[in-house]
């Protein structure tokens, strides 16, 4: 709420971004939503808020409160998660500066922001991304389907399960290099049954 204030936005604006934002809901007080306020500063903010907004609450709150930071790197969907927006936000800025002849500075802007709003399904928007180059709309349909991590309000079949998805076919691939093996599924070092695999 107070960044939103620092930047620029009224009161009752700043007040709904912020609720919105924490909430990953999308609601937005101006029909041209983040882009309404043409300011860097807000859509910085917004990216960074709406990014921790799709982390597991409960690591983050350990994270900041007993200073656990270490340990919310070494979180698999975590670093998963970051990975994704990291890697899509660089691939979609590229495309930026190539076709649409963005600067650096406004290409990763827009990049990030567009990325943090898709994967947490939050809804805002900042800049048009129909006039963006179609490649980068599979970009962030990918960001879509896989969404925020477990524990967070963001929608998507979270980054858990698309981690836990990818260990499994790089098991099946093993198995067929080692018929004999026995692999286990483990994420942050504990073994996920079959039990719960199966309801993937």
């Amino acid at each position: 709420f107070l960044s939103y204030k620092v930047c620029g936005m009224s009161w009752f604006d700043a007040i709904n971004y912020a609720f919105t934002s924490t909430a990953t809901g999308g609601f937005a007080t101006e029909s041209a939503s983040i882009a309404t306020f043409h300011s860097p500063a807000v859509e910085y903010v917004s990216t960074l808020f709406c990014f921790l907004a799709g982390v597991n609450f409960t690591m983050l709150y350990a994270a900041v409160t007993r200073f656990r930071v270490k340990q919310l790197f070494r979180n698999d969907e975590f670093r998963f998660y970051l990975f994704v927006v990291s890697s899509c936000t660089l691939f979609i800025m590229v495309e930026l500066m190539w076709h649409n002849h963005y600067d650096l500075e406004h290409a990763f802007r827009s990049g990030a922001f567009q990325v943090v709003s898709f994967i947490t399904t939050t809804g805002f928007f900042s800049d048009d991304a129909a006039q963006w180059p179609h490649v980068t709309w599979f970009a962030l349909i990918l960001c879509m389907i896989v969404g925020g991590c477990s524990g967070s309000t963001s929608g998507g079949m979270k980054s858990i399960r698309a981690v836990m998805i990818l260990k499994i076919i790089r098991n099946e691939f093993r198995q067929i290099l080692h018929p004999n093996a026995v692999l286990p599924l483990n994420v942050d070092g504990n073994n996920v049954p079959q039990s719960k695999r199966v309801t993937l």
